[in-house]
């Protein structure tokens, strides 16, 4: 008898193959048949009128500390995802002395929006490699889970206090690689770094792996060429930009040395830089060409971006704001409310020079104010005209300390149709991949694990057939991620599955949820028309509720 049967869906098995009407009979965990399954099961789910498809594998994703104490993967799970890939852009809680973990803890906290307090209280993780770190959630966690090593632990583990400091020495970076061995070793599927100018860590140092050189990224890429599986992702100083030629180089010396695919995140559509995207994929088209495989990932997710100054890391690239937000509370306070310091701060804003992001205060809106329920809406100007205040930053700075920096503001506007073209070229090209959704992070800024739903409502059929989104985000980046028997309905697969009504499915608006421990809040993006999601056979979510049941499993290559 079959544990669980998908009856009567439109079957998308991941492979690229057309879609055809065909149920899903499941036993222990994986497929045992794709087509008109007679045996009874225990349970049955109706697909009836509905998708069936591989469960999604997110590939850039920071749940490392979230799993924890929320093992479902919200809100990812609740748009379709079965699998998850962590420790992105070089942050991961491993390996690490016992000593550091508080330190890459708050490191997190600044860097990706988390709450210290939740940190500290979720996080169970006493130190250690990947082995450790899987310990402490194998066979506890909603969804399936693959742990990247990232470049900043390995710098905190090697150089101490100086890894945000300078470079490596020879004796040094030996060390490093020999850490990152050990951990693809232990089943890490991949190597991650990064180098932005607006990663700060909580003291206002340059995260570690900023420090980094050329020699030392070169070599550890090495490390995962000798390795027989891992994927280097990686964001360089000029991602936004569309690659210095210093980058690009970078890049390229990278994938020869790692003798794999590198990843990297995001390439889209900015107002402010129009044509970045296109240079992107021109590089990308080149490399390739070289040998060189560069996936860029897309960003169809909604990404409406809110800040509050007590965390936010949009203005880590402004000096003035960076050294002045890391302060203690009381000296910051004091700080801001400088007009000298203001009128500093206030030169910064005013040079836009390589920002992504340009603050026009009129697009800019009071999402949250705990205490001034008035303000909610109110854009920077209306504000200063009721608070008095001589400008456009002095309401913005007032109106932040009137509420210890937590007042929550958002930027307006709608992205408009030339982004949305700019879009459906990006998704179409055949060397990049659905994600960016940095899910697990930057909690009190966006929410982008909508980008699975808005694929389907918003870019399918056109430009992509169902068929190659439902690749995109299964069987490619199963494949990409060493993952045997992951991202296919077939016979003998791990049964990961999701279900779900095309007449009904779609994103909701973000909203605010104040549901982690310590009083921790975040940003979540709710979905409509998921019907079901299976994880190693057995039904996680069902009508939009969680069932309560963890079949996750630690994912390694192989």
């Amino acid at each position: 008898m079959l544990d669980l049967v998908v009856r009567g869906g439109t079957v998308v098995d991941g492979t690229g193959a057309p879609p055809i009407t065909a149920d899903v009979g499941i036993r222990d965990g994986r497929v045992v048949e794709v087509g008109k399954v007679s045996e009874k099961a225990h349970d049955t789910i109706d697909a009836d009128g509905g998708v069936v498809a591989p469960g999604f594998i997110d590939i850039h994703t920071h749940y490392d500390a979230q799993l924890h104490w929320e093992p479902s993967a919200s809100p990812s799970s609740w748009h379709g995802v079965t699998s998850v890939i962590c420790g992105s852009c070089g942050f991961s809680l491993f390996p690490a002395k016992p000593d550091d973990v508080p330190w890459l803890l708050n490191m997190l906290s600044r860097v990706e929006g988390m709450s210290p307090e939740t940190l500290a209280t979720g996080v169970t993780f006493a130190g250690g490699g990947l082995p450790e770190f899987a310990a402490g959630l194998e066979g506890r966690i909603g969804v399936n889970a693959g742990f990247q090593v990232g470049h900043s632990a390995v710098r905190r583990h090697v150089l101490g206090e100086a890894a945000g400091e300078r470079a490596a020495s020879d004796d040094e970076i030996a060390e490093m690689a020999g850490l990152v061995r050990a951990a693809l070793d232990a089943g890490a599927v991949g190597f991650t770094s990064s180098q932005l100018e607006i990663h700060a860590d909580h003291e206002g140092k340059p995260v570690p792996s900023n420090l980094a050189t050329r020699d030392e990224l070169v070599a550890l890429a090495t490390v995962v060429g000798e390795s027989d599986h891992g994927v280097i992702e990686f964001i360089p100083w000029s991602n936004l930009e569309g690659y210095t030629d210093e980058d690009r180089d970078l890049m390229l010396a990278m994938c020869a040395a790692s003798r794999t695919v590198m990843n990297v995140n995001p390439v889209q559509h900015l107002p402010t830089m129009p044509d970045t995207w296109k240079r992107v994929l021109e590089f990308v088209n080149e490399a390739h060409k070289q040998g060189a495989h560069i996936y860029p990932q897309s960003a169809t997710q909604q990404l409406q971006v809110f800040f509050a100054l007590h965390d936010s890391f949009l203005f880590d690239q402004m000096a003035s704001f960076r050294e002045t937000l890391t302060l203690p509370p009381a000296e910051r306070a004091a700080k801001l409310s400088d007009p000298a310091h203001r009128d500093v701060m206030r030169a910064d804003l005013a040079n836009t020079e390589g920002r992504a992001f340009v603050f026009k205060w009129e697009n800019v809106k009071v999402a949250r104010a705990d205490d001034h329920e008035d303000w909610v809406g109110m854009t920077v100007p209306e504000l200063r005209a009721l608070l008095g205040s001589g400008d456009d930053l002095d309401a913005f700075l007032d109106a932040s300390l009137a509420e210890d920096l937590r007042t929550t503001f958002t930027l307006g506007g709608s992205p408009g149709r030339r982004n949305h073209e700019a879009t459906a070229e990006i998704v179409a090209h055949p060397f990049t991949l659905p994600g960016s959704s940095d899910a697990g992070a930057h909690l009190t800024s966006y929410c982008g694990v909508d980008y699975t739903t808005r694929l389907f409502t918003e870019f399918v059929p056109d430009p992509l057939p169902i068929e190659q989104a439902v690749a995109q985000l299964t069987a490619i980046p199963a494949a990409m991620y060493g993952l045997s028997d992951r991202g296919m309905l077939r016979a003998g697969a791990w049964a990961d599955v999701v279900v779900w009504d095309p007449t009904r499915l779609s994103s909701g608006a973000t909203r605010w949820a104040q549901d982690f421990p310590a009083g921790g809040g975040r940003f979540v993006v709710d979905s409509d028309g998921y019907v079901a999601l299976v994880v190693n056979g057995q039904i996680v979510r069902r009508d939009n509720q969680d069932t309560g049941e963890r079949p996750g499993q630690i994912l390694r290559p192989g």
